[in-house]
């Protein structure tokens, strides 16, 4: 089984994409990929109806899509809350999503504190971004959090990126509460992964259609054991998310 960990549904104005529903059916089609994470783009004109597209999706197609929740921290705590609480409670989200560069927030900004509360409450993980958008997007700045919720699940989408892979590794050594997803990391840096925290933390996403191949490929290179590619292409996701 492979499930993909970080995948978008819509348009995105920050970065100009707009992957729809029938180009995420047909790259799952095409490499095999039996369900996907699915996230907003960060930038939208409405979040409210972008995160209900994702619960359209999920209807119609049981067990193979579940919602990360995508939100500005720019707002007060109640809204934060009951914006969250609505995509976990009735449309069924699996996750809450911090973006710092396309939120302009850091982790450890006062800002994001509701992100993790929120999170804490509703018994939900939180995935952040790292890597491209630096400095607010350095994996280091997710270890206090990490630390003050030690058990609270935190992953760093993309690793750090490749540049910042390292930094995510010490992240994920010195917090047993870190789990790294692996997309747009070069292979080198992804064995690196596996030979210092073991797959249990480690997860396959791709984050746009276009990259599924390489991603999957990525994985394929590292000879891995048929219980490791398991566990990083499945088992971890499964596991945080709880689907």
């Amino acid at each position: 089984m492979t499930i993909d960990a970080h995948m978008h549904l819509g348009e995105d104005l920050m970065y100009n994409t707009n992957d729809d529903e029938e180009a995420l059916l047909a790259y799952m089609e095409e490499h095999r990929i039996d369900g996907a994470l699915l996230q907003t783009g960060m930038v939208t004109y409405d979040s409210r109806n972008a995160n209900q597209r994702i619960f359209r999706l999920s209807q119609l197609y049981p067990g193979r899509f579940w919602g990360i929740t995508a939100l500005t921290p720019y707002l007060s705590k109640q809204e934060y809350y009951d914006f969250a609480k609505w995509t976990i409670e009735e449309l069924g989200f699996k996750a809450l999503k911090l973006h710092p560069a396309a939120f302009v927030c850091m982790p450890n900004a006062p800002q994001a504190e509701k992100v993790f509360k929120t999170a804490e409450k509703l018994k939900v993980p939180v995935m952040i971004h790292t890597g491209n958008g630096v400095p607010t997007a350095l994996p280091s700045l997710a270890i206090p959090v990490a630390m003050k919720y030690p058990d609270l699940k935190i992953i760093l989408a993309h690793a750090g990126g490749g540049m910042y892979g390292c930094e995510a590794l010490v992240a994920a050594q010195l917090c047993p509460n870190i789990y790294l997803e692996t997309s747009w990391c070069p292979p080198d840096m992804v064995k690196s992964f596996v030979d210092s925290i073991g797959c249990e933390r480690m997860m396959f996403g791709t984050d746009m259609p276009i990259n599924a191949g390489t991603e999957i490929g990525k994985y394929q290179s590292l000879k891995l054991s048929h219980e490791q590619y398991e566990r990083c292409l499945s088992g971890t996701a499964r596991e945080v998310f709880r689907i």
